[in-house]
């Protein structure tokens, strides 16, 4: 989505941010006094640009596009480029804070190049030490970029993997603040030893919680309760871990993701998580205090909801004054009552049952008679759905790119849309039969 040009350019996205646009974003989030901080991926998560064909070559393995080649001097200058470009536009806006990514890294020092630096440089550390030596050249480059004062963040999931020893030797705690993420209602993903294993070599931590987009990777609805359980644990956790650290722990950073990765499909968007964002950053303001009534009223309050309810899926309050809330009501609530009432009415059709079933369509034996009953039928809970899909797009269209509705359409209304359509032109067509086949059929 950024901009890219030069050698990254022919990767951008169709729908990519313009110079102007990112101006924008940055200029408001001046004015509202908040710091951007660039996440720019180094070492996993290169799947946007390892999945092209040029690319194939600079992958750790060809199966899958997520790892850089990491002993790969050639495509490491792809992700410095990456890093320049985002350092220079953000520039004179302030860099406090610059993110390196370096999360999920599921296989890497197997390409030939890993492989040979492994060999003459890291008989002693293996891959271990070249994934940090990575993050070290990564770090120094992106600090050479963006100015001395900026801080270095990066995901923790492959460090505390990592011997302590290797980090020790590398000073990676002088130049790197690792950023520990776990997404889980009860924190389950950490324990006290990763937590002391890691401030042996960095003296401080930032907490990384979410908002949305950290349930399941298919999530299109939010479940509010789920977020609000993994904010407040953060809290307890936090109590219990950070005196470890010599500095303490300098933040907490409440993630809301819009897929799982580059080649997943989106899961919550914006609108569908803004609820439960404005009550995770509650939570985080009156941490230590952890009073449920206090931070569900002081969200709901600020979204002008008539009330806020976390239960499940249903929505937090069928009257809310922030932008995006139409989308969410309409999806979260509408879509969901419409289906199961749809379902409903097809599953008791006795006409479409008994005479456009699998069995009907698919060997083309049915009884015209019936087919005036169904049709209408049909129709009416066809132009119900088009009604409702109307509206959605209607209340996205100033949210998202086209694009992008499409797609949350096609993946998450689509189907119920082509089985009703479908019905239609299945009956349409089985009406001009005037000759039908002997029994019986063979079924395959």
């Amino acid at each position: 989505m950024f901009p890219w040009t030069g050698t990254l350019e022919q990767f951008r996205n169709t729908d990519a941010y313009s110079e102007a646009d990112v101006d924008a974003i940055l200029n408001e989030a001046k004015n509202l006094k908040l710091d951007v901080i660039p996440l720019v991926q180094t070492f996993g998560h290169l799947e946007w640009i390892l999945k092209y064909e040029e690319m194939r070559k600079y992958r750790e393995n060809d199966a899958y596009p997520q790892v850089l080649c990491l002993g790969n001097q050639e495509g490491v200058e792809y992700v410095k480029e990456m890093i320049r470009q985002v350092a220079k536009k953000h520039f004179k806006y302030g860099i406090p804070f610059f993110h390196i990514g370096a999360d999920e890294a599921f296989e890497f020092g197997v390409c030939q190049e890993s492989l040979d630096w492994i060999q003459k440089n890291g008989k002693s550390g293996g891959k271990q030490l070249l994934a940090l030596a990575h993050l070290k050249a990564i770090a120094e480059f992106a600090k050479q970029e963006t100015g001395s004062p900026t801080q270095i963040l990066a995901w923790h999931d492959m460090l505390k993997d990592f011997d302590s020893r290797l980090i020790k030797n590398l000073e990676l705690g002088q130049i790197i603040q690792p950023v520990v993420w776990d997404y889980s209602e009860n924190i389950v993903t950490l324990n006290d030893y990763i937590f002391s294993s890691l401030a042996e070599n960095f003296p401080t931590m930032w907490a990384s919680s979410a908002y949305k987009g950290a349930n399941y990777p298919s999530a299109s609805t939010s479940e509010v309760r789920h977020y609000e359980t993994n904010n407040r644990n953060w809290i307890r956790t936090k109590q219990a871990q950070e005196k470890k650290f010599k500095n303490g722990f300098q933040g907490i950073i409440i993630t809301g993701w819009q897929r799982y990765d580059h080649l997943a499909g989106l899961c919550e968007t914006l609108p569908i998580g803004t609820a439960s964002m404005m009550l995770q950053m509650q939570i985080a303001l009156n941490a230590p205090l952890s009073d449920l009534e206090t931070t569900r009223r002081q969200a709901g309050k600020i979204l002008g909801c008539q009330s806020f309810n976390v239960d499940g899926v249903k929505v937090v309050s069928n009257q809310c004054s922030y932008k995006g809330f139409q989308t969410y009501v309409i999806y979260q609530s509408e879509v969901p009552n419409l289906f199961s009432r749809i379902e409903g009415e097809l599953s008791k059709n006795h006409h479409l049952m008994g005479w456009a079933n699998r069995y009907n369509r698919k060997y083309n034996i049915s009884q015209n008679w019936y087919h005036r009953e169904m049709v209408p039928f049909v129709q009416q809970l066809a132009s119900q759905y088009d009604r409702v899909e109307n509206d959605l797009r209607a209340s996205m269209k100033d949210l998202f790119f086209d694009n992008t509705i499409d797609e949350f359409i096609y993946e998450n209304l689509g189907e119920m849309s082509e089985k009703l359509h479908g019905y239609l032109d299945e009956i349409q067509r089985l009406d001009k039969l005037r000759a039908w086949p002997k029994r019986h059929f063979p079924i395959k």
